[in-house]
């Protein structure tokens, strides 16, 4: 997910050229995925404590590719806005209820611990993210956001066949417990 939210970064100059805009659509367009991430991340974290955290982080994971792999493809400023929108929303459907997963599984006295090695792995994702688009722009301006997609989608399998449901009592649909 942070390489995915990084990979923008380092592709302003031909992100503002393909779509014909300035600096301030692309950080328009930069800030919107921490915009939509702010708006829902606690209403979804309610919503994570009521019916499970495993159906949004699947949830979270499925919208996360389209929405990378649409940036790649937008022809118009409006259309990346409401993709990277889309993908603000897909981050807070997978971040809250990833931290709540962490500190469900921390064992007492340990969930300092369990918590940094999922912000670590942030981090290293927001790292990885601008130096993997760099170098995979060299192959086309699609690449970065088709690799960000497929590594959504290698998410969304490791999640969807290795996490249980670590809420106890939550009322989730039995296709994804």
């Amino acid at each position: 997910m942070a390489i995915s939210i990084a990979l923008f970064a380092t592709l302003q100059e031909p992100i503002n050229q393909r779509l014909d805009q300035g600096p301030t659509w692309f950080g328009i367009q930069f800030s919107a995925v921490v915009i939509a991430n702010v708006a829902f991340q606690v209403p979804i974290g309610r919503a994570a404590d009521r019916f499970g955290r495993k159906p949004f982080l699947v949830w979270g994971l499925v919208l996360l590719a389209p929405a990378v792999l649409a940036q790649g493809l937008v022809t118009s400023p409006w259309t990346m806005l409401v993709a990277r929108l889309v993908h603000g929303v897909s981050v807070a459907m997978v971040f809250a209820p990833a931290l709540a997963v962490a500190g469900d599984l921390a064992t007492e006295g340990e969930s300092g611990t369990t918590l940094s090695v999922l912000t670590m792995a942030f981090g290293l994702g927001t790292a990885v993210g601008p130096l993997a688009s760099g170098a995979l722009f060299a192959y086309g301006f699609v690449v970065p956001f088709a690799v960000g997609a497929v590594l959504a989608i290698a998410a969304l399998v490791l999640v969807a066949t290795q996490v249980e449901e670590t809420l106890d009592g939550a009322v989730s649909p039995t296709l994804l417990s």
